[in-house]
């Protein structure tokens, strides 16, 4: 499987950031994703974390923070996080779908 640069340097950055997770929440993410994202990683892209600055203020690609948005709401969140993600998410979807309709019917 061919990974684009960015997904390599975001895998990079996840793999990082990983490394800052307790020991208990780590064990919540399957091992086979962590391993795809060490494999496919880029080795020559160096990334650090700011032990100073909270994680929401790092510097990181929006691949990063969707990759760890994901092992949030799928392996760390409490269902009933989860529950409110996942409307969220919902409500989003039917929005964006809305806003295509209507701009199809405007260029009819």
């Amino acid at each position: 499987m061919k990974v684009a640069d960015n997904y390599r340097k975001a895998f990079t950055e996840v793999t990082t950031i990983l490394e800052y997770l307790n020991e208990e929440d780590l064990k919540k993410i399957p091992q086979n994703k962590i391993d795809v994202l060490k494999e496919n990683r880029d080795l020559d892209y160096k990334y650090f974390m700011n032990d100073e600055v909270d994680i929401f203020k790092q510097e990181m690609m929006p691949e990063t923070k969707a990759i760890l948005f994901n092992f949030f709401r799928d392996y760390l969140c409490t269902e009933k996080q989860k529950e409110v993600i996942i409307k969220y998410q919902r409500k989003e979807r039917w929005r964006a779908e809305q806003n295509k309709i209507n701009k199809f019917k405007k260029d009819m």
